[in-house]
């Protein structure tokens, strides 16, 4: 420190001791001629706290930070649990569905084959189709031979198409 004093042209005392602490620079023993060597030292003290300054405000933005990840951490966390939910209730809906489906299969199996043939032209035509894909063959054969020609012709193709055919066809048309 007192090389630096000395470099900028200040006279120092030579029993002059120089220390730094965290309040600013303390202990300096400077002669009545040495005016600059206090602006220097009162420049150094004005940097020193507004370096200070800078890292309280460092601090704060980082404990702001810190705040903000850990609300958003719980909110992911939370979305993750509504997601578990959901994921679960749509596999409980599509098991009662798969289930409702399959009773429905076993009532068209039990009728008739104009009946069946009747019941299956009025259904939604994916849900039709599901139907007589799950039906025995000789069954479902026997509904389509039943049914107006153009509409067993409608789900015998169809029936024909894979499920990602049949999810392109719907998009299309």
């Amino acid at each position: 420190m007192i090389l630096l004093l000395l470099a900028l042209g200040c006279e120092a005392d030579a029993g002059a001791a120089a220390t730094v602490t965290s309040n600013g620079l303390n202990g300096v023993q400077a002669s009545p001629t040495s005016a600059g060597m206090n602006q220097v030292l009162d420049a150094l003290d004005s940097r020193e706290r507004a370096l200070d300054r800078r890292e309280t405000s460092i601090e704060d933005r980082e404990a702001e930070l810190r705040a903000v990840e850990e609300e958003l951490q719980g909110r992911i966390e939370e979305l993750e649990a509504l997601r578990g939910t959901l994921e679960t209730l749509m596999n409980e809906g599509d098991a009662l569905r798969a289930e409702r489906v399959r009773a429905l299969i076993k009532m068209t199996e039990s009728m008739r084959s104009a009946q069946a043939a009747a019941f299956l032209e009025e259904m939604d035509q994916d849900l039709a189709v599901e139907v007589l894909e799950g039906m025995n063959r000789g069954k479902a054969g026997k509904a389509l031979a039943a049914m107006a020609p153009d509409v067993a012709a409608r789900l015998a193709e169809t029936l024909t198409l894979s499920p990602l055919q049949r999810t392109r066809l719907e998009e299309s048309g």
